[in-house]
């Protein structure tokens, strides 16, 4: 926000015009009218001034814009005539150059400061919230409103010694800045100082050792251009904002640093008396060129949606001061004005031209675009995955993709396994948040934790999120060299089904979901799948399984180990088994599904008990006897059982299998050849018999 006087911004241009008229150009230029007020005669106005508009943060900024809108030529600032020489500057200056960009410096001896403000400076500083202090501060403050341009004054007798240094601080000092406040410099921050002492935080405040009072008589004036980011952090972390910083955060036009100081030394001279120094001292070492950009007339037609002529953009632009040459029927080579600081590409250009020529006369005209439809097979996915589990009665969680780094040695996860990640955020929130995460396991783990320390147990939830990891193919490596993977996790505890009428005892969640819930995902896709056991520690043994699809892993599920699980906040809440499955999205691939009649022939059913040893999967049994026969339409294991009678690696499993055919009734004869023919298989390959 920029406060100025209407009749100041009035008088600088040099014609009448009334206020409503003076807010409308404003509104209709982009700078927004905020807030009017009544000052005597006079109205102080607040506009918005976007941060790339420093040249608006002046009177001689505003009436610019006005004088341009109404086709007149704004009066040019003074040239004052002053020679820079370095030689007989009464001070030694040593500037480094990453610090200031320029430094200009007059010295006016022999004034008066015990002379009163002229009343018209008074009256501008007054309406703007400025306290008169001295005829010199109060000059350099008017010429700060007027010109932009942020002025510093020195009392040349309170120096000390004849070296003066303009650079970054090396280390922290306490000073005591302008009305005795203590300050702290930390290191970075630009530093005006003399032999003894620092003079000033550049570009924010002064100290009080060389503030201009009533009885200085010897002042020297500086106008200078700092680095803006330097002034800007340097401002946030003093807490101190004043409207010089305010504008050198935004930019300073370095070509008008001299002349300034020049202004005001001679403003200074004229009121309190005193005579301007030959000696003047103004180091520049890298003088900005000026700037040329080529516009394309057919470009900015094309982006605005315009017919604008050639003629007309040059009318246009050259009425904002924006020299203009033809380069050729299409090209108009323009030259920057110097306190345009915020263009600095074509497309500003351009965007100059839309302003100038009214927002409000662009036609707005749908613009005819050319798409093409690309199937996304994720998209899709995932909203069949959300719908899925909605059906299924599950809730829905979003979770950050940031974990703690400490995360694999919590879940036991060594390197060499495939969900190893070591993608640590560089500046991380805090320790919780600084892994990127490699599977959605501690998200949705953490989240059923978090529902249970609120009491809102017994959960289903899933998440659709992103893992990260490196990418470690060098063919298909992307430019960045990671590689993101779409995911769906899910997790269940405690009772699926609470006791209640008609139910006696509570239904609690079993391996036997997970299964059932991961069957029902793959049986929507027309999908099958099968599951390879895995060695992830964070499963309770032989309860992980790898899930495999078209002859790839595409996730894992298990029951979750309590001792791994109980690491993560408020997890030992949680007292029954957790079960965990994760899929990767892109690897569900929906098919056509096959229909299936019902054989118009009876089918039979039969039930075996067979006693297995404990590294024998019941995944390798139902293989060998779903292979042994076409008439074998569907296998369920019915029942497990184990008892003390039993060695301590075996089990008895009960299966039920079904026998159809599509053609014929079966016979007990062709029964009884199948049941012999898997029989004798498992009894020869996996020792496998029936329980007697």
């Amino acid at each position: 926000m920029f406060k100025f006087s209407f009749n100041f911004v009035k008088e600088i241009c040099g014609f009448d015009i009334k206020e409503e008229e003076l807010f409308e150009i404003l509104n209709l230029q982009g700078f927004e009218v905020d807030e009017k007020i009544r000052k005597g005669d006079d109205t102080v106005v607040t506009i918005e001034v976007k941060a790339n508009r420093p040249d608006m943060l002046s009177h001689i900024g505003i009436a610019r814009e006005i004088c341009a809108f109404k086709g007149k030529k704004l009066p040019e600032p003074p040239i004052i005539d002053l020679k820079s020489s370095f030689g007989s500057f009464p001070f030694n200056l040593e500037i480094d150059s990453d610090a200031a960009k320029r430094f200009s410096l007059v010295v006016v001896d022999g004034i008066d400061n015990n002379v009163p403000t002229p009343e018209h400076i008074k009256i501008v500083l007054e309406k703007l919230g400025i306290n008169p202090v001295n005829a010199v501060v109060d000059i350099a403050n008017y010429v700060m409103l007027k010109y932009g341009q942020p002025m510093h004054t020195y009392d040349v007798n309170k120096i000390s010694g004849n070296d003066i240094k303009i650079q970054k601080s090396e280390k922290e000092y306490n000073i005591l800045t302008l009305g005795n406040v203590p300050a702290k410099i930390q290191k970075g921050y630009i530093t005006v100082s003399d032999e003894k002492d620092i003079l000033c935080v550049a570009g924010i405040i002064g100290t009080d050792k060389v503030a201009v009072n009533k009885d200085t008589t010897c002042v020297m004036v500086e106008a200078a251009c700092f680095d803006e980011v330097s002034i800007r952090l340097a401002s946030r972390k003093m807490k101190i904002s004043t409207p010089s910083s305010f504008r050198f955060e935004r930019g300073i036009d370095i070509t008008q640093c001299f002349n300034m100081a020049g202004i005001c030394a001679k403003m200074i001279a004229e009121i309190c008396g005193g005579k301007i120094r030959e000696t003047i001292f103004d180091y520049y070492p890298i003088p900005k060129n000026k700037t040329f950009i080529d516009l394309r007339v057919s470009r900015t037609n094309l982006l605005l949606g315009t017919s604008v002529t050639k003629e007309k953009i040059v009318t246009y632009l050259e009425k904002y001061e924006f020299k203009c040459k033809n380069k050729s029927n299409d090209i108009i080579n323009v030259e920057i004005p110097s306190y345009r600081l915020d263009v600095t590409k074509e497309v500003d250009l351009i965007e100059e031209v839309a302003r100038i020529h009214g927002y409000d006369n662009i036609s707005p005209v749908m613009p005819t675009m050319k798409l093409q439809y690309k199937h996304n097979v994720i998209w899709e996915n995932i909203d069949k995955l959300r719908e899925i589990f909605v059906g299924l009665g599950f809730y829905e969680v979003i979770t950050y993709s940031f974990i703690p780094k400490s995360f694999t040695e919590m879940f036991n996860i060594n390197k060499n396994d495939d969900l190893y990640s070591d993608l640590v955020l560089k500046n991380p929130i805090n320790k919780d948040y600084a892994l990127m995460r490699p599977t959605l396991v501690y998200s949705l783990v953490s989240s059923l934790a978090y529902n249970y320390s609120m009491n809102n147990t017994d959960l289903s939830i899933f998440e659709i999120g992103r893992t990260y990891f490196k990418n470690q193919d060098e063919e298909n490596a992307s430019k960045t060299g990671y590689k993101e993977i779409d995911k769906c996790g899910f997790v269940f505890s405690g009772k699926r089904v609470e006791k209640g009428w008609g139910i006696n005892n509570d239904i609690k969640y079993s391996y036997y979901d997970l299964l059932n819930y991961l069957s029902i995902i793959f049986q929507n896709f027309g999908q099958e799948f099968e599951l390879k056991g895995n060695n992830y520690k964070f499963c309770e043994e032989s309860s992980g399984y790898d899930i495999i699809s078209n002859g790839q892993k595409v996730g894992f599920l298990g029951e979750l180990n309590k001792k791994v699980i109980n690491k993560i906040s408020n997890a030992k809440l949680i007292k029954d088994p957790v079960f965990y499955c994760e899929i990767s999205i892109k690897d569900l691939k929906e098919k056509n599904k096959k229909l299936k009649f019902e054989s118009k022939y009876p089918s039979l059913v039969r039930t075996y008990n067979f006693m297995l040893t404990k590294d024998i999967s019941s995944e390798k049994v139902e293989k060998i006897i779903s292979e042994s026969s076409p008439l074998i339409q569907d296998i369920e294991v019915k029942d497990i059982y184990v008892d003390k009678n039993m060695k301590d690696n075996q089990y008895s499993l009960l299966y039920e299998i079904k026998y159809c055919s599509s053609e014929f009734t079966l016979t007990s004869e062709q029964i009884e050849k199948i049941e012999a023919s898997f029989i004798n298989v498992l009894s020869s390959q996996l020792n496998v018999n029936l329980k007697m």
